[in-house]
């Protein structure tokens, strides 16, 4: 995952979007490249817990993961008001909403009964692959999880804007090709068994056939 330093906030800020009606997962895919347009289905739906749905599990505990961290620099308002805004009552306002969003955030870690962003450790983005952290991360239920994390994530969107701060625009495609292209049509498409690999943009993605239906498995 060559682009996850620089991603990480941008995946974050993609839960912001507004949802849009909750909707089922759709039928399973019964080749990769159903597997990508259905995936580009769930991210137009608004609906991070549906996207969830159409990764295999090991890219949904990535992601899930991913999102703990990146919730936790995002929720930096206090640091970021101090250096993009001039107005110190702003400044003030946005520290004070920061131990709000701090405390919410470690709140919906708890509720899922993953680990806080004090017990995941220092340096966060070296805990990113760490394998004990992510074994930890496996068991939760990612679909409900996703969908606390985008309301979570709509909540600091407000509250940056509240203290002057801009965000970086993005989407939730981001859970599904990193920095590559969603709308991208995949190419070089390799097939070994029950894993494929292909292009999508810049990205690399993975794919994987779990009980006769294929889901998106990685991006690089």
């Amino acid at each position: 995952m060559t682009r996850l330093v620089v991603a990480i906030t941008v995946l974050a800020a993609s839960l912001s979007a507004p949802p849009t009606i909750r909707a089922q997962a759709p039928a399973c895919a019964a080749t990769p490249e159903e597997a990508f347009r259905l995936a580009r289905e769930a991210v137009a739906t608004g609906d991070a817990g549906l996207v969830m749905l159409r990764l295999s599990p090991a890219l949904r505990t990535e992601n899930a993961l991913e999102l703990a961290i990146g919730a936790s620099m995002v929720a930096g308002l206090g640091g970021l008001s101090g250096q993009l805004s001039n107005a110190p009552e702003k400044a003030a306002a946005a520290t004070k909403a920061e131990a709000a969003l701090r405390a919410e955030l470690d709140a919906i870690l708890t509720k899922h009964k993953a680990p806080t962003i004090a017990q995941i450790g220092t340096p966060l983005m070296a805990k990113l692959q760490d394998p004990a952290v992510l074994k930890q991360f496996a068991p939760l239920d990612h679909v409900a999880y996703a969908r606390d994390m985008e309301a979570f994530f709509t909540k600091v969107e407000k509250a940056a804007a509240a203290a002057g701060v801009q965000g970086e625009p993005s989407s939730l495609g981001e859970l599904v090709v990193g920095g590559g292209d969603l709308h991208a049509p995949l190419a070089t498409l390799k097939m070994a068994g029950d894993t494929a690999t292909a292009a999508a943009g810049s990205a690399t993605l993975t794919f994987r056939r779990i009980a006769g239906c294929w889901v998106v498995d990685g991006r690089d």
